[in-house]
């Protein structure tokens, strides 16, 4: 019976990476799933056409910029088209950089119109974005409530609330107190100066998490447009760093420990150490997060725990009086026992995969989990994500689920990835084409009449 489920098990799983793949949609050498993206991606970014950029309908802009880029990039010397396969190694070297940089290029027309028009489409959203009159609100509530402290005063909720706060002056710190002393220190700073340096530290920490999931960088600066990620910039939130210690986690585990320190729910993937066996990781993150609260005890104190433990039960009632708190949480919508639940078993499903899909699938869970849901939390979904083998997927998901609650979209495409069989990215429009997947391990180089197989450890 055990066997029958097994097998039962694998079959589906086998089957949906088929559907998954997308090698079904081909017709001869043209991909019909092509097509069907692009009419995908522009019926989820319908809400946005009638949106206007300096008079300027963002149909009319995205056409103009997709279009001349497609073009550009067509008019690009031949001899800078060089494909994975064209004397170099795909996953190192030379070759394989520059075949990554021009790999929009080297394609067919369509394949360019999809990838540079859903390019487009996150940048001209975030200058819609970015146009709104309040900026860096989460870096000014960081700051704030650091200065409030430093001066005597609570940087935590004392009570529940029943309105949104008039501004981020009025609002509270969520975070544990070891980061107390450090914004309070920037809270002494010019606000300019500060405000530019500490986004630009968050577009470094999204830059160099891209390239250690092993994405090129010519993908790791496009992807720095995309919207959840660029909502974090402009809100200037910790989650561009809290990502790094996530995806860093691979290489040095005890990163995860350390991302506890910022939200409660980014500690979940320290079970990804425990399931893994990785001890010494989850000693030096217990060191290393023993060293920061015991350097920051003397300036916070004992009072400063508690205040935050009590001020996180005060976020929490006063969620149902502002539901606008919940962000896009399932929390809102579900009794505090099923999300409770919903959640663990999420954890559950997670912990059931091992190696890299283990920790992504756990990096999803966060997802889920975090009690309050803002468009920067869903970053976590791309190592999951990236874990499609075709590309088409890849880019149709990151296209639709680009926008509000449409990022939904990319939880549950990352599920799909995880769930079906694994299979090594394809086709040369994936942003890991050429390698074993995120967190790429080193791949063998092409085999000739001369050379042997090489095995290499998945």
């Amino acid at each position: 019976m055990l066997a029958w489920l097994l097998l039962s098990l694998a079959s589906a799983r086998a089957g949906l990476a088929r559907i998954a793949g997308l090698r079904w949609a081909q017709i001869g050498r043209f991909d019909l799933a092509v097509p069907a993206a692009i009419a995908v991606v522009v019926w989820a970014a319908a809400p946005q056409l009638s949106r206007d950029l300096a008079d300027v309908p963002f149909w009319a802009a995205w056409i103009v910029a997709t279009a001349g880029i497609v073009a550009a990039l067509r008019l690009l010397p031949r001899e800078r088209r060089l494909t994975n396969t064209e004397g170099a190694n795909p996953a190192s070297g030379a070759g394989a950089r520059l075949g990554r940089l021009d790999a929009i290029g080297r394609l067919d027309t369509i394949g360019p119109i999809l990838v540079v028009g859903i390019v487009v489409s996150w940048v001209l959203y975030d200058v819609l974005f970015w146009g709104q009159t309040v900026h860096f609100y989460d870096l000014h509530v960081y700051l704030d409530s650091a200065s409030r402290w430093l001066n005597g005063g609570q940087p935590y909720m004392t009570a529940p609330v029943t309105a949104w706060p008039a501004g981020a002056g009025s609002d509270f710190f969520l975070y544990p107190p070891p980061s107390l002393p450090i914004f309070a220190a920037l809270s002494r700073l010019p606000d300019g100066p500060v405000a530019a340096g500490w986004i630009g530290l968050l577009v470094v920490c999204a830059y160099k998490s891209y390239r250690l999931l092993g994405l090129p960088r010519i993908w790791s600066v496009a992807l720095l447009a995309f919207p959840p990620v660029a909502i974090g910039f402009e809100s200037g939130n910790v989650a561009s760093l809290t990502f790094l210690l996530f995806v860093a986690s691979v290489r040095t585990g005890g990163t995860l420990v350390v991302d506890g320190l910022f939200k409660v729910q980014t500690g979940l993937p320290v079970l990804w150490l425990v399931r893994e066996r990785r001890w010494r990781g989850i000693v030096a993150g217990v060191a290393a997060a023993v060293v920061i609260v015991a350097v920051t005890l003397p300036m916070v104190g004992f009072d400063s725990w508690r205040a935050w433990w009590d001020g996180l039960g005060y976020r929490a009632t006063s969620q149902t009086s502002v539901p606008a708190m919940y962000g896009y949480s399932f929390a809102q919508l579900l009794p505090g026992v099923a999300f409770t639940g919903l959640s663990v078993a999420l954890v559950g499903l997670a912990l059931l995969f091992r190696g890299r899909p283990g920790l992504a699938a756990l990096g999803l869970a966060t997802i889920f989990a975090s009690p309050a849901l803002w468009p920067h939390g869903f970053v976590f979904a791309l190592p999951a994500l990236l874990m499609l083998e075709s590309g088409v997927a890849v880019w149709l998901l990151l296209g639709t689920g680009a926008f509000g609650s449409n990022m939904w979209i990319l939880f549950y495409g990352a599920w799909i990835a995880l769930i079906a069989a694994r299979r090594l990215p394809s086709g040369r429009l994936h942003p890991l084409a050429g390698t074993d997947g995120p967190w790429p391990k080193p791949m063998p180089p092409p085999l000739t009449r001369r050379s042997t197989p090489t095995t290499v450890e998945r």
